[in-house]
């Protein structure tokens, strides 16, 4: 039997990424400051060139960049739609955090924008991901020492990561979305209805944050 065909969608940080897996494997990222869409419907048509089957698409749902995570989520909706296929709805910090489990204790950090960090803490392989959204420095204290940073917030705080004991990862501001496609071909009893994916955001977006 053949592992199952999976496309994945990672937009939740600058660097967006895709990829898919199955009989074939094809991989893209690309640095978006601004118009990730339309940079990202040409990859995916090019990713699915030639694939008749799909079996689920699995999308980073939060937190991360409002704007920039909607785009992912409405893409991986509207090929799971047109394909008929489940989506399988992953957390941002847990897709990159993941692949470091089972060493130290794993701290993933993304940049939340005005001086806050949006954080993930891995105790080990199969525990649950802590998130919280904190200031960097209250963020990198919940890890102790010797612990594994990634994300790109771990490239932005380096050194108090440092100073904390704590070590970056290699190319710690890489797109999860290989890491998530492989993973996902076991997780496929996780899938959901497209209808039924939400988004994850920590924190209320700036739309419905109270003005004045």
């Amino acid at each position: 039997m053949s592992a199952p065909t999976i496309l994945a969608i990672d937009t939740a940080t600058p660097l967006i990424g895709a990829a898919l897996v199955g009989p074939v494997e094809r991989v893209w990222s690309v640095r978006a400051v601004k118009g990730s869409d339309a940079l990202l419907m040409p990859a995916l048509a090019a990713l699915l060139d030639g694939v008749d089957h799909l079996d689920a698409v699995t999308v980073t749902v939060g937190p991360g960049s409002f704007t920039s995570l909607r785009v992912g989520v409405a893409a991986a909706l509207g090929v799971a739609v047109a394909r008929g296929c489940p989506v399988i709805p992953v957390s941002s910090l847990a897709a990159r955090g993941e692949p470091h489990a089972g060493g130290p204790p794993v701290l993933v950090l993304l940049d939340g924008r005005k001086d806050r960090a949006y954080v993930g803490l891995i105790s080990g392989v199969g525990e649950p991901v802590v998130e919280q959204d904190l200031p960097p420095a209250e963020a990198i204290a919940l890890a102790q020492a010797p612990f594994v940073a990634t994300g790109e917030g771990a490239e932005i705080w380096r050194g108090l990561v440092e100073a904390a004991g704590g070590v970056v990862s290699e190319d710690p501001q890489a797109s999860p979305a290989l890491s998530m496609a492989r993973s996902a071909q076991a997780r496929l009893h996780e899938a959901v209805a497209p209808e039924a994916v939400t988004l994850h955001y920590i924190r209320p977006s700036d739309a419905a944050l109270p003005v004045g």
